[in-house]
């Protein structure tokens, strides 16, 4: 069996508490406190500091999102239905990922810069996948005609908004979560 390194239990303890607390609110020694280590100086042996972390499980969460986009299904499949599979790959990455999807939504925001531009590219071109099958759905005709960027807008915000509720021990799984919400959200963009 694989255990955690160092820097692995690090980031793992920095999610949760980024997530429950938010970046600003944590500390150094909140991170060293959940690590049980007496001094917060040995982190720095593992890390350059706190942003360091910020950026690494944002990133990360961005890789997630833009792996489960590529590999959501896509061959022999309508518009409409390449979008349903991108749905929910994405909601399943937020249920699996909870505290690193938080991060992802809320913390970036205090990324310092070069680290900030360039999530804000990727958050940007993750989106515009999302937008260019919503723009494909109303080409064919199988979404109504919209404003592409608002119904992104809408159906990301809807999807992402998970995070703030979903319990992995809750009545529905994650799989049943994510097929009714995109069930939904597909339904109010559809032709009628």
């Amino acid at each position: 069996m694989n255990h955690p390194t160092r820097k692995e239990q690090i980031l793992a303890v920095a999610e949760t508490l980024f997530r429950e607390k938010g970046y600003l609110a944590t500390s150094m020694r909140d991170i060293a406190d959940g690590l049980n280590m007496k001094g917060g100086g040995s982190l720095y042996a593992h890390i350059k500091g706190k942003e360091e972390l910020l950026a690494h499980i944002a990133n990360t969460a961005a890789d997630a999102f833009f792996a489960a986009h590529e590999s959501a299904p896509q061959q022999g499949l309508s518009a409409l239905e390449k979008l349903y599979e991108a749905m929910i790959a994405h909601m399943l990455v937020i249920t699996a990922h909870l505290s690193a999807a938080a991060v992802y939504f809320d913390e970036w925001r205090h990324l310092g810069e070069p680290s900030r531009s360039a999530f804000l590219e990727r958050r940007d071109a993750y989106e515009s996948k999302f937008r260019i099958l919503i723009k494909n759905g109303i080409t064919t005709g199988e979404l109504a005609p919209a404003d592409d960027r608002l119904a992104t807008l809408h159906v990301l915000s809807a999807m992402n908004a998970i995070r703030h509720w979903y319990k992995p021990n809750g009545r529905l799984s994650a799989d049943q979560i994510a097929e009714v919400i995109a069930g939904m959200l597909l339904d109010g963009l559809k032709r009628r």
